[in-house]
């Protein structure tokens, strides 16, 4: 069965989450917590909750993501985990091999209620593990995130509010000047989520070995797909130190190439002199 969502799919996402005996996927940029507590609400006890989430300064300055839905959510079981994922869009919601829905809808009230979204929800078992299978995939490109680490960030995320409430109230230059000070200080504590205690060469060495096994690449397009998959990490605008590493300004690409170069030694991947492509070696 396939049926298609738009509005008011509310219902539909409670059924999928009653029905899970074993563990639900939620992956969705944006999380309240209120739909966090519903969600979590009507599972059964011990489901196991595998939370996909964008945990970026944007999302999280502008409410649009609340790290205290993420806690929520993580607390369902105690095989429930979170993991923060660069560049998230995708919106995934999936219990068990009984059914999924894909949809534009954020876990937010707006996006459940209100909002002119689009969507499937379908309960082909096949269909379900691969949906599961294509999102389990990208999540070695995260790192996942503690209950300590969230309560870390809780500050960061009140102080990143407060100023940016601040600016939009008053045109002051203090004002905005705060903004900028939190906002230094905000983005690397949040980017570093991503991050978590993998080392630089760690993190880029596992985005090489995921664009490769779609296929030989030359080093200038290995550099655009790592940029395109972990962009906080790869900003050329600004330097980032995580962990006491440089990413980001003219840092990444260095680690990307040296990630290439460990990886190489390692036999992980290989690049063929007559074509200059780097690939995965064929045990890989």
């Amino acid at each position: 069965m396939i049926r298609v969502l738009s509005r008011s799919w509310r219902n539909e996402l409670a059924s999928v989450a009653a029905a899970a005996r074993r563990s639900v996927l939620v992956a969705a940029p944006y999380i309240k917590d209120a739909e966090a507590a519903w969600l979590r609400d009507r599972l059964r006890p011990g489901v196991e909750v595998l939370t996909l989430a964008s945990i970026e300064v944007e999302a999280v300055g502008s409410a649009s993501l609340d790290l205290a839905a993420l806690g929520r959510l993580a607390e369902a079981s105690a095989a429930s985990r979170v993991v923060a994922l660069p560049n998230l869009h995708a919106k995934v919601y999936a219990a068990d091999e009984t059914a999924a829905i894909v949809t534009s809808g954020n876990l937010t009230r707006s996006a459940l209620d209100r909002n002119i979204e689009c969507g499937v929800l379908f309960d082909d078992p096949d269909d379900v593990r691969a949906l599961w299978a294509e999102m389990e995939a990208f999540v070695p490109l995260g790192s996942e995130v503690d209950a300590d680490t969230l309560r870390a960030l809780a500050p960061i995320e009140a102080a990143l509010r407060s100023a940016r409430a601040a600016v939009e109230d008053s045109a002051a230059p203090e004002a905005k000047r705060e903004f900028a000070r939190v906002l230094r200080r905000a983005r690397p504590a949040l980017v570093g989520a991503q991050v978590g205690d993998r080392s630089a060469q760690a993190v880029f060495a596992t985005a090489i070995r995921f664009v490769l096994a779609r296929g030989p690449l030359a080093t200038p397009a290995i550099h655009d797909a790592v940029r395109a998959l972990l962009p906080d990490l790869c900003d050329d605008r600004e330097e980032l130190i995580i962990n006491g590493e440089p990413y980001g300004s003219s840092a990444w690409k260095r680690r990307v190439r040296h990630a290439q170069l460990h990886l190489r030694r390692q036999g992980v991947v290989h690049r063929d002199p007559d074509t200059g492509l780097w690939s995965l070696a064929a045990n890989e």
